[in-house]
């Protein structure tokens, strides 16, 4: 099960990829922030702790598909450094996720 700091964790990962994504998506990923959306509310949620696990294992499967997912997403700006930044940060978001949703995903 996660802990509260896991899932404080998640929950801040998650908002700040939702950030980059509705900046950055240019409207080809509004089915993504749907999910990211509500990933958030089910960490927010007073439900089970098994059930918001299940939701959250099974919509990371659905957002980080092979392909049309935020798997393929990447952060575009002109200013090199800038876009640098923001693709480094989405990164690191998503490395968190995936730090603390693995043990449950393979």
């Amino acid at each position: 099960m996660l802990n509260q700091e896991e899932y404080l964790l998640l929950r801040n990962a998650y908002i700040e990829i939702g950030k980059l994504v509705q900046k950055y998506g240019y409207g080809e990923y509004d089915s993504i922030l749907i999910i990211l959306m509500n990933q958030i509310k089910c960490i927010d949620s007073t439900e089970a702790d098994d059930d918001k696990l299940q939701y959250l294992v099974e919509s990371y499967q659905s957002i980080f598909t092979s392909r049309g997912g935020l798997s393929d997403f990447v952060v575009y700006d002109k200013d090199n450094e800038l876009r640098n930044q923001l693709n480094e940060k989405y990164t690191k978001n998503v490395d968190v996720v995936w730090k603390i949703l693995k043990r449950y995903i393979l």
